[in-house]
């Protein structure tokens, strides 16, 4: 991609040490309307004038600076620009680089794009989630992308049945309009969320409810009404407390042969969140005791006592990037036997 860098500012050096995709770009040079900035050197680039852009050998504006509407504006109003003419960094994709889970992107691996200009266009959806998320008409959804692959591959199995879904965390309810055309006409989907305005999403199959995911009577009415469920999602807010609290209250309420899934558990290494790398008492560092739950005959009886109620209903634990899956399967004492004849 040719592009020009504009804004000559702080924010320019966290681009060059942070940005992944510098060898995949032609950057011309980079403009600014400093004028004491003129003719000098940074990074290995010109600082130019703003009136260079004019020329248009360039291919996209990489604008830097925080300020991107109001620079927008200046460049659609002094230069004509349209807003496909410009991009924010956090817009620039290198399809090889990206995790995409089952997605395919119809176009050059190896290039840089601007991610408005190929999706949905040259999205390739291999399951029926990537499908509504991409191309169907809902209601907002913001999800990471390889997301839709792990759903798939853990919610398969419940398509076109019964199940009842339980979805933490409703946001703009676009993501309970995908369970329901997902999993169809016979699944029952409840969200709950704190946002008294989220009640306003119920339709047809899905029910909200108002309350928090720290509250453990209101999570108890919750399963009780409309429960057990077969799958519950924690896409909630996020902090390592709600994440573990929802887990030890509802886990235990999951039907037998359930699903419960936690997202964005990243979470867990920001201290916004309540999170540090290795931290004690990160939803993380909680659920590396499922391992021991798995292993629990193998350990002496010692260890029992301190292990939590459902430690033998933990069937599997699944990590991937940003994701825990847990099934939930009474896994009993498992058994060794020898079987065959000695030869020669």
């Amino acid at each position: 991609m040719k592009a020009v860098l504009y804004g000559a500012g702080r924010r320019l050096e966290d681009f060059f040490g942070q940005c992944l995709y510098l060898k995949y770009l032609d950057i011309l040079f980079i403009a600014d309307k400093d004028r004491s900035k003129w003719g000098k050197n940074y990074f290995g680039y010109e600082v130019c004038p703003p009136d260079r852009l004019k020329e248009r050998e360039w291919e996209k504006v990489l604008v830097i600076p925080d300020a991107f509407p109001d620079i927008y504006k200046q460049l659609r109003r002094e230069y004509g620009f349209e807003e496909t003419d410009m991009m924010r960094p956090e817009e620039l994709i290198v399809p090889e680089t990206c995790n995409l889970g089952s997605i395919e992107l119809a176009c050059k691996q190896d290039d840089a794009y601007d991610i408005r200009d190929i999706v949905p266009s040259k999205v390739i959806a291999h399951n029926r989630l990537e499908q509504f998320f991409f191309f169907e008409k809902h209601r907002i959804i913001w999800k990471w992308w390889h997301y839709f692959e792990i759903y798939h591959r853990h919610f398969e199995k419940y398509t076109g049945k019964s199940v009842r879904v339980l979805e933490i965390g409703v946001y703009k309810g676009g993501s309970l309009q995908m369970w329901k055309d997902y999993f169809g006409s016979g699944a029952r989907i409840v969200g709950i969320d704190i946002d008294p305005a989220c009640k306003g999403y119920e339709e047809e199959h899905i029910n909200v409810c108002i309350g928090s995911q720290e509250d453990e009577a209101f999570l108890k009415k919750v399963s009780d009404l409309y429960g057990p469920f077969d799958i519950i999602i924690d896409d909630g807010g996020h902090q390592v407390r709600h994440q573990i609290k929802s887990f030890e209250v509802l886990f235990p309420l999951l039907e037998f042969g359930g699903v419960y899934l936690v997202e964005d558990i990243h979470s867990s290494y920001w201290p916004d969140f309540g999170g540090m790398p290795y931290k004690p008492g990160s939803y993380i560092e909680y659920s590396k005791n499922f391992i021991d739950c798995l292993h629990l005959q193998h350990m002496g009886q010692e260890f029992h006592s301190v292990m939590p109620e459902y430690a033998g209903d933990i069937g599997a634990c699944h990590y991937y990037d940003s994701v825990l899956v847990v099934d939930k399967k009474f896994r009993g004492r498992s058994l060794t036997t020898m079987s065959g004849e000695n030869v020669g």
